[in-house]
């Protein structure tokens, strides 16, 4: 007999209301609910807890929320009455709402087995599973895993031992299972079931502004092409679960692309891999499809690109392909900070492709990052006065973090430096800096760079050389327009996040910047 289940991704909560309004569909979910339904008979449904809200509410906390209120939650769980319950926990910021419908389903399906998966659960499986709500962790990619778990059910098996699971024992111990080792070719797998939920949830204007606010084109799909990542960043936490790179064909994901501008109207594709640019001839062969197929499709790699894997001849056939901005994730102007964080950056070559990328017209986007455990002012200093010469567009400054699972969480775990709390809200501080000091530079040093780019642009040399290009046709020019009103407006409401390369890890705390600025300086001396 046929196990139903149910998936769903929580409701959101942060410190401002822009940061809860962006909702993104929930592809690892639609991806599980796709393999589920191609591969067995088991019936799979899924809820938005946060898209199903109609605005974003204040708490009484003082945070922001947006999700499906707890009643009408229940009733739909109760209507649907699922055997298994799986609930997406990406990240650490949404662990107080996962484990609140943990509960809430605990207390409504009593009978449920609930599952937990995603990077942070696979991280802190102990902490999820001693709640004593979640029953089982998925650890790693949650499709077969998933499915076996609903076989097994199906079979009367017991659920002891699953690979790619973590579970609690009797005894109150904790095991992680070994990973599992697929079946099944990844080029079989399907897309993500995108009519398992309202399009009209992710497609409508207001919710793609919120999500979206820089996207050349409306509306936007997300596709991951690869899943993994092979470096071994210092900060990253990615490795500790996802340690392999496993990726689609370069025609599976062209397909893919195709199917979403001809079934849904999609006009711009965003890239949600963890590391798109890891596999250059890979990443060659896409844009060469997209350019050979005449999709024309504006796109986006949501985590960045890799600055060594760039020459100008990919650059080009980039832009070709619909690439109209780019970020790279170069992290530190520090030749010692990016040995330490093992980020093979040439910075002489970046500021080349840099160059290159702003004549052709490309907007350029840098994330840099601050504070790393060992760092001191001047080393600080150094990776902002990088920063200012390297001719970037716009500069992310965000805050080193210590992530469980990352490599240097250990470093602040040996020196006592996490004083108190758990992610998001946790405190810590570094060998010369507290965090709430190093959230002051980061936001000082992105309002200067914001300045200091104006006044660059002035200069009608520079204007004709870096900013011609990118409004040279009346599209282009419409783009810059919405873009520079979404910037001015964005710094008036709210601090620019100063956490990971990550930005949905974001807790800032109560900053002095002039007084930071000061100790800076103090420090340098």
């Amino acid at each position: 007999m046929a196990v139903r289940s149910l998936l769903i991704k929580s409701a959101k909560r942060g410190a401002s209301e822009d940061y809860v309004a962006v909702n993104l569909e929930p592809l690892g979910l639609m991806q599980i609910a796709a393999f589920v339904r191609k591969y067995s008979a088991h019936m799979v449904s899924i809820i938005d807890a946060q898209a199903d809200a109609s605005c974003v509410t204040r708490t009484d906390d003082g945070t922001f929320r947006m999700g499906t209120p707890d009643a009408g939650l229940s009733e739909a769980m109760r209507d649907l009455a699922p055997r298994v319950v799986g609930i997406s926990a990406l990240f650490e910021v949404q662990q107080t709402e996962v484990l609140h419908l943990a509960r809430l389903v605990r207390a409504v399906l009593p009978g449920a087995l609930v599952v937990v998966g995603g990077l942070d659960a696979g991280v802190r499986y102990e902490e999820y599973l001693g709640t004593g709500c979640v029953d089982l962790v998925v650890r790693g990619e949650g499709e077969e895993t998933f499915l076996d778990v609903l076989d097994r059910l199906d079979r009367g098996e017991t659920l002891q031992g699953v690979p790619g699971t973590c579970e609690r024992l009797d005894d109150g111990a904790y095991r992680m299972h070994p990973p599992r080792v697929p079946q099944i070719p990844f080029d079989e797998y399907p897309y993500p079931d995108r009519d398992s939920l309202p399009r009209v949830f992710y497609d409508n204007a207001r919710t793609q502004g919120a999500s979206f606010p820089f996207a050349r084109e409306q509306p936007a799909f997300l596709i991951q092409g690869s899943r993994g990542c092979k470096l071994r960043c210092a900060f990253c936490d990615i490795v500790a679960v996802h340690d392999e790179w496993n990726a689609h064909s370069p025609e599976y994901v062209v397909d893919e692309i195709q199917h979403c501008v001809e079934h849904y109207g999609a006009r711009e594709v965003v890239f949600v891999d963890d590391n798109f640019m890891l596999d250059q001839r890979w990443a060659r062969r896409i844009f060469e499809l997209v350019v050979a197929r005449g999709l024309r499709v504006s796109l986006d790699v949501m985590a960045g690109v890799a600055v060594w894997t760039l020459n100008e001849t990919m650059i080009d056939l980039m832009i070709r392909a619909g690439l109209y901005r780019v970020c790279l994730p170069i992290e530190s102007g520090n030749p010692q900070t990016l040995r330490f964080i093992k980020k093979p950056v040439n910075l002489d070559n970046a500021k080349a492709m840099i160059d290159h990328c702003n004549r052709q017209g490309l907007y350029t986007v840098a994330n840099l990052i601050l504070g790393f455990p060992f760092e001191t002012a001047e080393d600080i200093r150094r990776t902002i006065d990088w920063g200012n010469a390297s001719g970037l567009d716009a500069v992310n400054y965000f805050i080193a973090t210590p992530l469980p699972g990352a490599r240097m969480y250990s470093i602040y775990e040996e020196n006592d430096w996490i004083e108190r709390g758990e992610p998001p809200e946790m405190s810590w501080r570094t060998e010369h800096f507290t965090r709430a000091e190093l959230e002051g530079i980061a936001e000082e040093a992105s309002g200067a760079y914001l300045a200091r780019r104006v006044r660059f642009y002035w200069d009608p040399r520079n204007a004709f050389r870096y900013l011609v290009p990118k409004i040279a046709s009346p599209r282009q020019l419409r783009y810059a327009l919405r873009m520079a009103r979404h910037t001015v407006s964005h710094r008036a409401r709210m601090r620019l996040p100063a956490a990971t390369s990550r930005d949905d890890r974001v807790g800032r705390a109560p900053m002095a910047p002039g007084a930071v600025q000061e100790r800076l300086r103090k420090v340098a001396t």
